[in-house]
């Protein structure tokens, strides 16, 4: 069974080997290879991009343009599908639009139901620990079939969001459309798909330091573990609102 990841990661080395970045990397990166540390470590940077970029989009930015990133997130997720030896720019700026569009969508949600904004960021904190901790102790192991479901998993939820947004731009559906019980259930399945994303981000962290993959690619796992946590977030926001928020938007 190993041998399937294994074959996968060859598969994302050759990548970077063969096509190269298109993007210059620095005097220090050359010769290095992969570490998961530093993989962490750029994901905590990117994540305070975030948190900065969310106060920015719920207190300053205009609503407008606050929404407006979200479909630039979006497009930058897309993008990198198909250039992930462009992650090392394209993971700042998915930071930096994702933070703005998330302060905007957090500020609609607060509106629904109080509150629910701190407790849905310490639950993803939670969740993430959780998922490294059950990971680092060999409690849940990658399989090839769970990289299958995880990826499926990602796709199917890509396919909703992309009906969503055109749905949301000739104004059919709604945020007040989160709550009650299909709320929870579709919140529970996004759960489930960015927890199955966050172990195979692990494993293809461990695995491509084990094979020596160029450091740039460090980018890309990051970028995907941050992808996975906004995911979290998104989903335990939408669970959460789905109970606090049954009174309706607050006065």
């Amino acid at each position: 069974m190993s041998n399937t990841i294994d074959s996968a990661f060859k598969r994302i080395d050759t990548t970077y080997r063969s096509q190269g970045s298109p993007l210059t990397a620095p005097p220090t990166m050359v010769g290095r290879t992969f570490k998961a540390s530093r993989v962490y470590d750029k994901v905590i940077g990117l994540t305070i991009v975030a948190l900065i970029a969310a106060v920015a989009g719920w207190l300053v930015i205009p609503v407008g343009v606050a929404w407006a990133c979200i479909f630039v997130a979006f497009g930058i997720v897309l993008l990198s599908w198909f250039r992930m030896q462009w992650a090392r720019v394209l993971a700042p700026a998915y930071a930096v639009t994702e933070g703005v569009a998330l302060g905007a969508i957090s500020s609609a949600y607060a509106s629904f139901a109080h509150g629910v904004v701190p407790v849905a960021i310490v639950f993803t904190g939670a969740v993430f620990v959780a998922c490294m901790f059950l990971y680092r102790t060999g409690l849940v192991r990658v399989t090839p079939r769970m990289v299958s479901m995880a990826i499926m998993g990602a796709m199917g939820i890509m396919a909703v969001a992309v009906l969503s947004l055109i749905l949301g731009v000739f104004g059919i559906g709604g945020l007040g459309s989160a709550f009650g019980p299909w709320g929870v259930i579709i919140g529970a399945i996004c759960l489930v798909v960015a927890v199955l994303n966050l172990f195979t981000d692990f494993g293809y962290a461990d695995r491509s330091e084990q094979m020596g993959v160029p450091a740039e690619a460090e980018w890309a796992a990051a970028f995907a573990i941050l992808t996975a946590l906004v995911l979290v977030y998104l989903s335990i926001l939408r669970i959460l609102a789905a109970f606090m928020g049954g009174g309706g938007r607050r006065r």
